[in-house]
């Protein structure tokens, strides 16, 4: 029985490990060669060699080869495709984008945390030649404007201290005094939103809202985004009701209970006379 044991332990640590080979690709590496994967990964050489090797037998990593650059191969592509179709978090939250955007003329995104970023899970875009969009994929810090402190509220205050050491002046906007971040986020847990204007990008405001689940932690934000010029006092103050109700009505299909809830019942306040 300790053999079998040792042996199903074993099988889990290298699964790990091929995750974490097919982890280090991302937008912004989407080539490496095997020694980067090694290095990053900390593994042995001949370990790496061994789990690319396997990797690439299965289809989920492609080699060149000349070069030897790995990438990720079609079953990577074929898993991510269903995944996008059938996700349950995206199944569920895009009509509810769709309607707002009929309703407002914004974008709409859905933002999830990977690590110490939020990343852009999906978008549904205004029809308005002059919008905000956002590169499905795409990473954003989670210290910098409305949708990172729908996750930054609910965060650990140790963690929250360790990303605000990397803060940096994005726009003349950006939050750099911790003090104002703490303001912020408690601000957020007690109306159930939060607001930015031009903090990560000039000329750009947003109205972002967690989405939680049965745990109550929050595993999304949705954010409306756009031209500050066009987010009036009085479209954020329509907004931010229709945008609560639908982040609610996903929280409770995630398990979230009904009575945890409260700050995304109710219009909220808002005043032009708050900042970011």
């Amino acid at each position: 029985m300790k053999e079998q044991k040792g042996k199903k332990e074993d099988g889990t640590s290298a699964l790990k490990k091929g995750l974490g080979v097919l982890s280090c690709f991302s937008w912004t590496k989407t080539q490496m060669s095997l020694t980067e994967i090694a290095r990053e990964q900390g593994l042995p050489l001949p370990t790496a060699a061994r789990l690319t090797r396997a990797l690439e037998e299965e289809g989920f990593l492609e080699r060149d080869k000349k070069t030897k650059i790995f990438q990720l191969g079609f079953k990577c592509y074929l898993l991510g495709s269903i995944a996008k179709k059938t996700g349950f978090l995206r199944t569920i939250a895009l009509p509810h984008m769709e309607e707002l955007r009929k309703l407002f003329n914004e974008t709409v995104n859905l933002y999830v945390r990977e690590g110490d970023w939020r990343i852009c899970y999906e978008q549904v875009e205004s029809s308005l030649n002059l919008k905000r969009s956002a590169r499905l994929g795409a990473r954003f810090p989670l210290w910098a404007g409305a949708s990172g402190r729908c996750f930054m509220a609910f965060m650990e205050k140790e963690e929250v201290d360790r990303l605000l050491d990397e803060v940096e002046p994005l726009t003349e906007n950006t939050i750099l005094s911790r003090e104002k971040v703490y303001e912020k986020n408690r601000e957020l847990r007690k109306k159930g939103y939060g607001t930015s204007v031009a903090e990560r990008e000039e000329g750009v405001s947003s109205v972002a809202v967690p989405i939680f689940d049965g745990s109550m932690q929050s595993v999304a934000c949705m954010t409306l985004s756009g031209p500050t010029a066009r987010f009036s006092e009085q479209m954020i103050s329509a907004l931010i009701p229709a945008l609560k109700t639908r982040c609610r009505e996903i929280s409770l299909k995630l398990g979230a209970e009904s009575q945890n809830l409260g700050m995304l019942e109710g219009d909220g306040e808002y005043s032009l006379t708050e900042e970011g």
